[in-house]
């Protein structure tokens, strides 16, 4: 078994034994497993992650940027919820959830006060919620953040 695999069991153990506050403790792991950010010891590396993850077109160094999930870590926490709550979350679609959601990105610290003003450093759009598609960037968007997708 994978890292990665060991990490998505992690999160779908959780999920269905209902604890909900433990989930968020694996979700960057199971991100820096699936993107490769890892030690050379094979743990997680959020450096290599800030260093290699999509960023804002305004980071100009790192010294000022932070990681910052592009989905807040609650809002795909509370798309997992729904599904379980509807009885439709399958390993499959948990996967797709978390593969489709679970992004990080470099911003400045001026953006992230832009999304805390906004009130969106923990939630997206109304919008969003109400819409079938969801853009993991539309808060990015709201607050005019725009990011190198390269």
């Amino acid at each position: 078994m994978t890292d990665l695999e060991l990490e998505f069991e992690h999160i779908y153990l959780e999920v269905r034994a209902e604890r909900w506050q433990q989930i968020d403790r694996f979700l960057f792991s199971y991100f820096c497993f699936r993107e490769g950010y890892v030690t050379k010891n094979g743990k997680p590396d959020w450096e290599l992650a800030r260093e290699n993850a999509p960023r804002s077109y305004k980071v100009d160094s790192l010294k000022n940027a932070e990681l910052e999930p592009i989905v807040p870590l609650e809002v795909v926490i509370g798309e997992i919820k729904r599904y379980f709550r509807d009885g439709e979350l399958t390993p499959s679609v948990l996967r797709r959830i978390l593969d489709s959601l679970l992004t990080y990105t470099v911003i400045t610290r001026q953006e992230k006060a832009l999304l805390r003003n906004a009130a969106l450093q923990n939630a997206m759009p109304i919008s969003w919620y109400k819409n079938g598609d969801k853009n993991p960037y539309l808060r990015f968007n709201h607050v005019d953040i725009k990011i190198n997708q390269c």
